[in-house]
């Protein structure tokens, strides 16, 4: 799923490709001189001209330009599963059918998108400029500015309620001044009839179905003319901001409101079409708008999955055609085993079960089925074992509960590997093909895995799991390896098989033993098993006693919980009270540090940790003036004033401090959780971890950090950020189990004091952004597990805008340079059919892999890049 681009080839030398034209100008930017920069030039603009502008650019403001033409109609197609084809060829034939009439009913809503953009544009510079200047007037003429008369978010404003007239909506001036506009009325006296006929026919639908879009116009001038005055002068406040955001926001989308009369109603997926664009502009503004002013949008829906099976249709038949010429070529093709407790199983589900089995394009299987001695035949035509000799079926006398099942089964089995498939689940028709190639690539795997989803009432697939690599402390919160699993049998076998004593957990508990014998478990990214009953995320006593067995097996003191439905608590024992030096580097920003210190040290019931507050360049009385009431002993008061960098800061306080254990934390954090900081300190003193990372929380209750994925949003990216806190429905599962992750951010992180030192601390060579993730690869890199708990959770107060001009230029540079091995191979703690565009988890719908992004982003994102190509 990856997109390369390459340079042509030159004197018959190799051709390079974007990545490593990149790696030349990071290694040319890290040694700037004179005799190198004209190279460094020409080389820049090589990337710039061989990488294309993202069509779904990381900038909101890029963004809603690119969408500022409504009329640039495309119709994609249907995600049905049935008459898809007839739907999209009835949209198309509205849309482009009618498109002239649609364009000339959209050119006004146009004229006024440009007006909103170049506003916009003005109000950024003027915050990344710091300047206070009052720009009332000239944003008033602007939006008012077409024909010299009033635009249409003004008239639709001043319009009565449901009297609004559909051609005024993005139009300039009255009827007379609309007549005038260039453009606006066709030449042809035919047309112009036509025009007015259509026009007035559709009335009775356009008005309802644009009276939202005219409020949109209105509200967002409005709030344009308030953000214009001086900062501070009349400007909205935070929460005034926040809830004409959210207006805006809510009516982003024309057609989403209630009580719209029911002909427009049925024909909305038509409109919807036509007004794609238009509201995909809208709500980029929108986001541009709430950078501008400091606040959040409001949080984004949960992934809906609407287009899951067209999702799956477009992927699967070709890794089916591919799976099935990849196998042809294997030189070894190892027996795999399935194991089929058929006790209670529905005959109409244990059919498509077996028949699934059979259509698999990997030959070497064995299906061994085990049911009761009296239980019913199996349904034709596989009662016969003449039918399948790759079928054998054991029968049972006495109890025939699963544990016992699945121990005579693997007593019959003969297969090199062997796993369990439930009587009424079905297999992905290359599942054991995939299972065998990855075999075949790295032969010393003890246990392969696959991705699932689930098979409702009627047979239809949907809420689809993506899992990660192998992640040790997810299991340990949740079974997330599921079904859809094959162990090594010698291996399984020496390790006692399917014990008795966890019902309902038996799989469960086979897999902690496992993974105690062996970590050579390897992932296979594809929606492999699709699961009838049963789902992953479920726990249980059984569970919970299986896991506690489990760590009393490794040595580890710690007690096991069920917290909540669908997770595990491991509550480590803290070995002794280690200090631990929390250490906070601020520049003045006294409010914020008040709320920090105030909710710490009042909250926090760890009882021994120094908290080391370090001054870059603070000037405000306020600041000292809060510092002088800090006479609480644990407060250990420094100043480091020098030019701002990150991780220099850091790591001198690091060499001030005399913990044990190192927190790096922000300085926009409040303490919620008395138990924060021992959570973090159990987490940490265990061998393998290297650091570990908390749940951090925007203020209205959304996730800001639950760990990082290397590749997202262009070089390093949050996953579930802005989505619900709480154990949520995504691909990917929530943020309320324990995992492991390439990094966590340095906004909270802790990190034992000798391994910090063994590593050289934060690499100086970054500014502000990047030295997180690096320092978490270097963990991973040697052997050493990153960890964010979900049970230490704290506040953070920054603000959800991205914007790639607030990062210093040479971060990005130093990141893509430190990243890159990962970029290119894939983040082992995410899955590659998720989406790296965002971080809400959804499908991932688009080819470009993470280093394709990241160059995209030197290429076209980064500040440099701004300026128009030469």
């Amino acid at each position: 799923m990856s997109t390369l681009f390459h340079t042509m080839p030159e004197g018959g030398q190799a051709a390079e490709s974007a990545g490593e034209l990149a790696e030349r100008i990071a290694a040319l930017r890290a040694e700037p001189s004179e005799a190198n920069a004209r190279e460094l030039a020409v080389l820049t603009e090589r990337l710039r001209r061989l990488v294309p502008p993202a069509n779904t650019p990381l900038s909101p403001l890029l963004a809603a330009a690119r969408l500022a033409v409504p009329f640039d109609f495309s119709v994609p197609p249907s995600h049905r599963a049935s008459g898809g084809q007839w739907v999209t060829a009835a949209k198309r034939a509205f849309v482009l059918g009618l498109r002239p009439l649609h364009v000339e009913l959209l050119k006004p809503q146009a004229a006024f998108n440009q007006r909103v953009l170049r506003v916009l544009e003005r109000l950024e510079a003027r915050r990344d400029q710091g300047t206070r200047e009052d720009l009332t007037d000239w944003v008033r003429g602007q939006l008012d500015a077409q024909g010299g008369g009033r635009d249409a978010s003004a008239a639709a404003a001043r319009a009565p309620h449901g009297t609004l007239n559909f051609v005024e909506v993005g139009a300039a001036g009255g009827p007379r001044e609309r007549r005038k506009a260039r453009g606006f009325a066709p030449v042809d006296m035919a047309w112009k009839l036509a025009w007015r006929a259509w026009r007035r026919a559709m009335r009775p639908v356009l008005e309802p179905l644009l009276e939202r879009q005219a409020e949109w116009n209105a509200r967002m001038r409005e709030t344009l003319l308030s953000v214009a005055a001086a900062p501070g002068a009349g400007t909205p406040e935070p929460l005034d901001a926040t809830h004409r955001v959210a207006r805006l926001v809510a009516l982003a989308s024309p057609l989403a409101q209630p009580g719209l009369p029911r002909g427009v109603r049925a024909s909305a997926p038509l409109w919807s079409e036509v007004l794609r664009r238009q509201s995909r502009f809208n709500g980029e503004a929108v986001v541009a708008l709430a950078a501008i002013l400091g606040v959040r949008t409001p949080p984004p829906p949960v992934p809906a999955l609407e287009d899951f099976h067209h999702w799956c249709t477009l992927r699967e038949s070709g890794d089916i055609h591919a799976a099935r010429e990849a196998v042809a070529r294997l030189p070894r093709r190892p027996r795999l085993s399935l194991l089929v407790a058929t006790a209670g199983a529905c005959p109409a589900h244990l059919r498509e079960c077996l028949a699934s089995v059979e259509a698999q394009v990997y030959p070497e299987w064995e299906l061994v089925l085990v049911g009761p001695e009296d239980g019913p035949a199996l349904p034709e035509p596989w009662a016969s074992s003449r039918r399948q000799p790759r079928i054998r079926r054991v029968t049972l006398s006495g109890p025939t509960d699963f544990a016992r099942a699945l121990r005579v089964g693997l007593q019959a089995a003969s297969g090199d590997f062997v796993g369990v498939l439930g009587a009424e689940d079905t297999l992905a028709p290359h599942a054991l093909a995939k299972v065998a190639l990855a075999l075949g690539a790295t032969p010393g795997l003890d246990v392969v895995y696959g991705d699932e989803d689930r098979l409702d009432t009627r047979g239809r697939r949907t809420a689809p799991f993506f899992k990660p690599d192998w992640s040790p402390d997810l299991l340990r919160s949740v079974d997330y390896l599921g079904r859809g699993v094959l162990a090594r049998r010698s291996l399984v076998e020496s390790v006692g098989g399917f014990r008795e004593g966890f019902p309902g957990a038996e799989e469960y508990d086979l897999f902690l033993r496992l993974s105690e014998a062996t970590e050579r478990i390897g992932h296979v990214p594809h929606l492999l098993y699709h699961r009838r009953l049963g789902a992953v995320g479920q726990v249980s006593q059984e569970g919970r006693r299986a896991l506690s067995a489990h760590l009393a097996r490794r040595g580890e003191d710690a007690e096991v919980t069920v917290p909540g439905p669908g997770r595990y608590r491991v509550r480590y024992a803290v070995r002794g009270t280690p200090k631990v030096s929390i250490i906070v580097p601020f520049k003045d920003r006294p409010d914020l540090l008040k709320t920090l210190t105030d909710t710490l040290l009042e909250r926090t019931t760890y009882p021994h940790f120094e908290l080391v507050l370090v001054s870059n360049n603070s000037v405000r009385p306020e600041t000292f003036a809060l510092l002088d009431t800090l006479n609480d002993p644990r407060v250990v008061k420094r100043t480091w004033d020098f030019p701002f960098n990150y991780p220099a800061i850091n790591n001198w306080a690091a060499g001030q401090a005399t913990g044990e254990l190192l927190l790096f934390l922000n300085n926009d954090m409040e303490v919620v959780d008395p138990g924060w900081l021992t959570e973090l300190v159990s987490q940490a003193q265990r061998p393998e971890v290297g650091a570990v990372g908390a749940k951090l929380l925007f203020p209205e209750g959304t996730v800001q950090h639950a760990g990082i994925v290397v590749g997202m949003t262009g070089m390093a990216g949050h996953p579930f950020w802005r989505l619900p806190d709480g154990p949520i429905v995504t691909p990917f599962g929530h943020t309320e189990w324990v995992r492991n992750w390439l990094s966590v951010t340095s906004a909270c992180v802790m990190i034992r004091r000798p391994l910090f030192d063994a590593l050289g601390g934060f690499d100086e060579r970054f500014l502000l952004c990047g030295s997180d993730v690096d320092l978490g690869l270097r963990l991973h890199t040697r052997g050493l597990r990153v960890v964010c708990t979900p049970f230490a959770r704290v506040v953070h107060h920054e603000s959800a805008s991205r914007r790639t001009d607030a990062i210093p230029e040479p971060d990005y540079w130093r990141s893509f340079t430190s990243y890159r091995p990962w970029l290119l191979k894939g983040d082992p703690y995410y899955n590659p059919n998720l989406t790296l565009l965002s971080g809400d988890c959804d499908l991932r719908r688009h080819p470009e892999d993470g280093e394709a992004l990241a160059v995209r982003t030197l290429a076209h994102e980064v500040p440099s890049a701004r300026r128009p190509p030469t």
